[in-house]
């Protein structure tokens, strides 16, 4: 029902009309969190083997300012994921994908940057001067030959210990965060939000604070 409402009402007009119904502090803090937007970095997760796994990513990359996380053959039950993402999931864009080509399709002209361990490029070496998107592969397996011919770059994180693995949502949080501290220094400013994008956004969020049916109504009775 979101995108029906996000289709029907202009951007400007969901603003202008909800925010009298929110009070200043969640204003300042909607504000604050989209100024550190950024959605030239995506995360795409292959057939994570273990869902919860996957959905802890959900909650370190809304932390980290991430937007747009994609779930490629996770098999996902109603509901599921509540207590693990902590409430995030309404702040970001959980796209699912059947299958690796239509995630591929939906993410095109982004540069794929793959985790391998026997990526032949290092985390700290990443370009950040184009939109890019990671992609992991589940914990038992990594990523499958198929993903793993379709990204640009494969990439690793030095390992120094005896260990020769890191779990899925440590290695994703250590990736998200040591790039995006490169991009953000590369962009000069916190996000990368246009300005459409980023009333876009706003709208968004301001329903997802206020909850979807009661926007709804709002907007219908005030715009229709």
């Amino acid at each position: 029902m979101i995108t029906e409402i996000l289709q029907t009402f202009p951007p400007a007009k969901i603003v202008e009309v909800l925010e009298e119904f929110l009070t200043k502090e969640r204003i300042l803090g909607i504000n604050r969190a989209l100024s550190k937007r950024i959605h030239g970095v995506q995360v795409g997760i292959e057939a994570p083997y273990d869902v919860h796994n996957g959905l802890a990513i959900i909650r370190t990359a809304e932390a980290l300012g991430l937007g747009h996380i994609h779930f490629i053959n996770a098999v996902m039950k109603k509901g599921q994921g509540k207590n693990t993402t902590k409430g995030t999931l309404k702040w970001v864009h959980l796209q699912r994908h059947t299958s690796l080509d239509n995630f591929l399709e939906k993410t095109k002209g982004m540069i794929f940057a793959g985790a391998c361990p026997l990526g032949e490029n290092l985390l700290e070496d990443l370009p950040v001067d184009r939109p890019l998107c990671f992609l992991f592969g589940n914990e038992k397996e990594g990523l499958s030959k198929e993903a793993r011919g379709k990204c640009d770059i494969l990439f690793k994180i030095p390992m120094y210990g005896m260990v020769e693995s890191l779990n899925l949502s440590v290695a994703t949080a250590i990736t998200l965060y040591d790039y995006l501290k490169r991009k953000r220094g590369a962009l000069g400013r916190g996000g990368d939000l246009s300005d459409k994008e980023f009333l876009e956004e706003k709208a968004h969020f301001y329903v997802r604070s206020l909850g979807i049916e009661q926007s709804n109504e709002i907007l219908k009775r005030r715009l229709l």
